[in-house]
C-alpha cells in the first residue's frame, strides 16, 4: 500500500542506507527472526518464515479500514468530487466535436452552456496565439522607438488583461457546465460509456489525484501515535537489518572458508581415488589367474548340478503323472457328487417353491380373516363408544341418585335423632310429673293422719318413704 511504501522510504532516508525495494520484505523478515548467538544459526521452517513475513507486513497496515471523523470523510469526499469533475472536464473536447449528437440528451440549457464554453475557448486561443507585430521601418527614430515600446507594453497589458478575463469566464463556464452535468447524470453516464479515451495530461492528473486520495485516506486512518509507533517499528527493523547484515557478512566469510576447506578436502580425496584406481588396476592383473581357476571350478560345479537337476526333473515328471491320474479320478468322483447335489438342490428348490406358494395361500386366507376381524373390530369399537357414552350418562344419573339417597338418609337420621330427643324429653317430663303428683298425694295423706298415734305415723311414714324410693 502507498502508506506503507512511504513509511519505508522515510525510514530509508532517516537511516541513510539505500535499500532496494525488492529486498525490503526479506530484510524485514530477517530482522524479525532471532539473531544467532555464538555464530550458530537455527533453521526456520518455511511456513514459519511465511507467517512472520505476513505479520511483519500487517504491522505497517493501518489498524482501521474506515474513517471515524466527519472532517476526514469530508476531505475524502472533496477529493472524490474533484476527480469526478476532472473526468467530466476531460470529456469537453469530445463533446465540443459531437454537440449535435447529444443535443437531445443534454437539453437546451446544457447545449447553450457548451456552446458558450466553446466560444470562450476559441477567443482565448486566438488571444493567446496573437502576437504584436511591429511596423517595418528603415530607420526608426528614437521617439518612434519609445512610442513603439510604450505601445507594445500597453498591448501586452491589454493582452494579459483579456487573457485573465477570458480565463475567469472560462472557469465560470466550466463551473456552470459541471453544475448542469450534476443535474443530468444520465447524459454524463452515456458519454462515459461511449468515450473512454482521455487526454494524456488529464489522465495523469486523475491518476495523481487518485493516488493523493489513497495516500490521504491512509494518512487519515492512522493517528499520530500510531504513526510514531510505526516509525519506531521501522527504525527498529532497520537497526536489526544492519545487525543481520553484519551477521550475514560473518556467515558468508565462514561459508567461504567452509568452501575452501571443502575444495581442499576434495583435492585430497581425488588423490586417494587416483591411488585406489592404480591399486585396482594392479589387482585386476593379479586376479586374472584367480578368475580362470574359479571359472574351471564353476564349470565342474555346473556339470554336477546339471546331472542332479536332470534326475530331479525325471522324478518331478513321474510325480506330475501320478498327480494328474489322481486329479482325473477326483474329478470323476466330484462330478458324481455334484450331480447328486444338483438333484438334491433341485428337489429342495421345488419344495421351497411349494412351501412359498402354500405360505402365500395361507397368508391370503389369514389376510382375509384379518380384514373381516378388523371390520368386526371397527363395528365393536363403534358400539363400545356408544356404550361408553351411555355408561357416562348412567354414571351421572347414578351419582345424582346416590346424592339424593344420601340426602334422604341424612334427613331420616336427623328425624330419628329428633324423635329420640323428643321421646327422651317426654319420658323425663312424665317422670318429673309423676314424682310431683306422688309428693302432693303424700302431703295430703300426712295432713289426714296427723291425729293418729306416733307409732302408726312412723310406720306409715317409713312405708311412704319406701314407696317413694321405689317410685324414684
Amino acid at each position: 500500500m502507498l502508506h506503507r511504501d512511504n513509511q519505508l522510504k522515510l525510514s530509508r532516508s532517516h537511516a541513510n542506507s539505500p535499500l532496494e525495494e525488492g529486498t525490503m520484505a526479506n530484510k524485514v523478515l530477517i530482522s524479525i527472526m532471532p539473531t544467532p548467538d555464538n555464530n550458530v544459526t537455527k533453521a526456520v521452517p518455511r511456513s514459519a518464515r511465511k507467517q512472520v513475513k505476513i505479520d511483519a507486513l500487517k504491522i505497517l497496515d493501518p489498524a482501521r479500514t474506515k474513517l471515524t471523523s466527519i472532517e476526514a470523510e469530508r476531505i475524502i469526499s472533496v477529493l472524490e468530487n474533484t476527480i469526478k469533475k476532472i473526468e467530466r472536464v476531460g470529456l469537453f473536447s469530445y463533446l465540443a466535436e459531437n454537440l449535435d449528437r447529444y443535443s437531445v440528451a443534454f437539453g437546451v440549457e446544457l447545449m447553450c452552456a457548451m456552446k458558450e464554453y466553446q466560444k470562450i475557448e476559441k477567443y482565448l486561443q486566438v488571444v493567446v496565439n496573437s502576437k504584436y507585430e511591429e511596423p517595418e521601418e528603415s530607420k526608426p527614430s528614437r521617439s518612434q522607438k519609445l512610442k513603439a515600446k510604450a505601445k507594445e507594453e500597453r498591448m501586452k497589458q491589454e493582452r494579459v488583461h483579456n487573457i485573465q478575463i477570458l480565463e475567469q469566464a472560462l472557469k465560470n463556464s466550466v463551473k456552470d457546465i459541471l453544475r448542469l452535468f450534476q443535474g443530468n447524470p444520465v447524459g454524463c453516464h452515456a458519454i462515459k460509456l461511449e468515450y473512454r479515451a482521455e487526454h494524456q495530461t488529464c489522465k495523469e492528473l486523475i491518476q495523481g489525484l487518485e493516488e493523493l486520495r489513497e495516500f490521504t485516506f491512509e494518512r487519515l486512518l492512522v493517528t499520530s501515535t500510531e504513526e510514531r509507533e510505526k516509525m519506531k517499528y521501522v527504525q527498529d527493523v532497520i537497526f536489526r537489518d544492519k545487525k543481520n547484515e553484519e551477521v550475514i557478512a560473518a556467515l558468508e566469510a565462514e561459508l567461504e572458508k567452509a568452501y575452501q576447506d571443502k575444495e581442499n578436502e576434495v583435492l585430497k580425496k581425488n588423490d586417494i581415488i587416483r591411488k585406489l584406481k592404480t591399486n585396482l588396476h594392479q589387482l585386476e592383473l593379479f586376479s586374472e589367474d584367480y578368475i580362470r581357476q574359479t571359472k574351471l571350478e564353476a564349470e565342474k560345479q555346473q556339470q554336477a548340478d546339471m546331472k542332479a537337476s536332470e534326475l530331479k526333473v525325471t522324478k518331478l515328471q513321474e510325480m506330475i503323472t501320478d498327480r494328474r491320474a489322481n486329479l482325473t479320478n477326483m474329478i470323476t468322483e466330484h462330478r458324481d457328487a455334484e450331480l447328486a447335489l444338483r438333484k438334491r438342490k433341485y428337489k429342495v428348490e421345488t419344495e421351497v417353491e411349494n412351501w412359498i406358494l402354500k405360505y402365500d395361500a395361507d397368508m391370503g386366507e389369514k389376510q382375509e380373516e384379518f380384514e373381516e376381524l378388523e371390520k368386526v373390530h371397527k363395528v365393536e369399537n363403534s358400539q363400545l363408544t356408544e356404550l361408553e357414552g351411555k355408561l357416562h350418562m348412567l354414571e351421572d344419573e347414578y351419582k345424582q341418585i346416590m346424592d339424593e339417597k344420601e340426602v334422604k338418609e341424612l334427613e331420616r337420621k336427623a328425624k330419628e335423632e329428633e324423635l329420640l330427643k323428643t321421646t327422651k324429653a317426654v319420658v323425663t317430663i312424665q317422670a318429673f310429673w309423676k314424682g310431683y303428683k306422688v309428693r302432693q298425694l303424700v302431703k295430703t295423706l300426712r295432713k289426714k293422719k296427723k291425729k293418729k298415734k306416733g307409732k302408726k305415723r312412723r310406720g306409715k311414714a317409713k312405708a311412704g318413704r319406701k314407696g317413694k324410693g321405689k317410685k324414684k
